[in-house]
C-alpha cells in the first residue's frame, strides 16, 4: 500500500524537518510545496534529505494566503502532481507544521484495515469554539491583504 503525503509549508522549517523525518518510510512518497514568499536558497539543504521515502519538491511555487483561493489552488496542484507520480492508495494533505501522533506502522496498518474508506476530519469542541465562531460568522474579504500594515490598506 502506497501513501502520498502532500505538505504545504511556509514557515517553522525546523518543525518541518521533524515532520519529514516522521514520514520518512519506504511506503510513502512526500510532495512538498514551499510558499513562494520563502527564499528557498536560505533553507538548510539537510531538510530535503530523506533515507527511505521519495521526496518531490514542487517547482511551481504559489504565494499562498490564509482564507484565499490560493489555498485551493495549491491543494489542486499538489493532488495533480501526486496523481501523475501515483497511483496511491491514500493521499494525506498536511500543513508543514502538522505532526503525526502515531507511528508509520500504525498508520499503514490502520489504512490497510480500512482500505477503500475516506477520512475527512474537522475540529470541534470548547478549545476551538472561539476560533471556529470567528471563521464561520464573519466575511473574510481581501484575505490576500491581511498581512499588509493598516496604514497601507487604507490607500
Amino acid at each position: 500500500m502506497r501513501h502520498a503525503f502532500l505538505l504545504i509549508a511556509h514557515n517553522e522549517f525546523q518543525l518541518l524537518k521533524v515532520l519529514l523525518s516522521m514520514l520518512d518510510d519506504k511506503r510513502n512518497d512526500i510532495f512538498l510545496h514551499i510558499d513562494k514568499k520563502v527564499d528557498i536558497k536560505s533553507l538548510d539543504k539537510d531538510l530535503f534529505i530523506l533515507k527511505h521515502a521519495r521526496l518531490f519538491l514542487l517547482e511551481h511555487r504559489l504565494d499562498v494566503r490564509w482564507g484565499d483561493i490560493s489555498v485551493v489552488k495549491v491543494e489542486m496542484l499538489m493532488f495533480e502532481t501526486a496523481r501523475m507520480k501515483g497511483p496511491y492508495d491514500y493521499y494525506h494533505l498536511l500543513s508543514g507544521v502538522d505532526l503525526p501522533i502515531k507511528s508509520q506502522d500504525y498508520i499503514h496498518e490502520f489504512f490497510e484495515k480500512n482500505k477503500g474508506y475516506e477520512f475527512v476530519a474537522y475540529s470541534q469542541g470548547e478549545a476551538n469554539l472561539k476560533d471556529l465562531e470567528w471563521k464561520m460568522s464573519n466575511y473574510h474579504l481581501f484575505t490576500r491583504y491581511y498581512k499588509i500594515p493598516p496604514r497601507f490598506r487604507k490607500k
